[in-house]
Parts: C-alpha cells; structure tokens; sequence
C-alpha cells in the first residue's frame, strides 16, 4: 500500500485554519470532518463543519476503536475517525491530537502551524460574538498548548492574514 500523505493545519483559535482548509476543499482535496461532542455553532452544518455526535455516542466510539485520534478540549471531545485518517489529505488538528499521530505516519504529514498574530485572532473572536469570559478562557488555553509547541514544519505567521 502506497504512503498516504497528509497536510494538518494546526494553530491557536481564530488563527484561520477553516479558512486555509477551504481552499483545499476548492482544489478537491478530501477534508477530514471531525466528530465532536459540542453543539454546533450558529453556521455550522452537520456532516460539512463537524460530525456534531452527543457524549455518549462519542465514548461508544472511543469504545470501539472508531478514532485514529481524539482529544479533551474544554468540555468538549473532538476525534479523527480511523476511516477519515486513511482517506482525507487536509485535517485541522489540536496541539494534543498531533502528539497523537504515530511515528509511522508522522514521516507523511505535512504539519502547518497557522500562527496568526494576537490582535487579528481578537477581532476574529468578538466578530463570532465570543464573550469576554470564553475569549480570555481560549487565549489562556491557546498559550498554554502553544507555549513550546514545536512539532510543525512549516509555521505561517503574518499580518497578510488579515481579511481571513
């Protein structure tokens, strides 16, 4: 069986990742959906955006070896399924997702940290209708996972990202 080879978008909230994997999805690249335990947001579509699975559901997958990969993220569970993992080219990933990827695989992805600077993540963030609590409580996680995060090959950080 030949290499599959892998691009992971990987990067603090509101960096543009979405954005970044949309333009692969319009040079039909196949897109990992994940599956994620959190309600979905005001624009997001079920099977488009995310597969949106209760909590229950979720464990039964984990239960069943259903994810190459999932993590605990605030409280909410997000996973990439194995069958996705062995058929899509893009996937956006978590800092504690890509410390999951096998070394075997690790060889085939192309991992690449959207690192986009603090002022435009925020105003990003209130664009959404974050509220003060959830933004501080994410900017505080994203320092926390990103402080020595260093497990990219290419880092993309500029303000050219601006209009994302």
């Amino acid at each position: 069986m030949k290499n599959h080879k892998r691009i992971i978008l990987v990067g603090p909230a509101a960096a543009g990742k979405t954005y970044i994997r949309d333009a692969f999805i319009k040079k039909s690249y196949e897109i990992d959906i994940s599956y994620t335990s959190r309600k979905p947001r005001y624009n997001e579509i079920d099977g488009i955006d995310y597969h949106f699975i209760d909590i229950n559901s979720f464990h039964e997958m984990i239960k069943n070896n259903k994810f190459y990969e999932y993590v605990k993220f605030g409280e909410n569970y997000y996973g990439t399924s194995e069958f996705s993992w062995e058929n899509s080219d893009v996937f956006i990933m978590e800092t504690s997702g890509i410390s999951k990827i096998r070394p075997e695989d690790r060889k085939n992805c192309l991992i690449i940290y959207v690192n986009t600077p603090y002022k435009i993540r925020l105003q990003r963030m209130q664009e959404r209708n974050w509220n003060n609590e959830k933004i501080q409580d994410r900017i505080k996680q994203d320092i926390e996972n990103f402080n020595d995060f260093k497990d990219y090959d290419i880092e993309i950080s500029s303000e050219i990202y601006n209009n994302i």
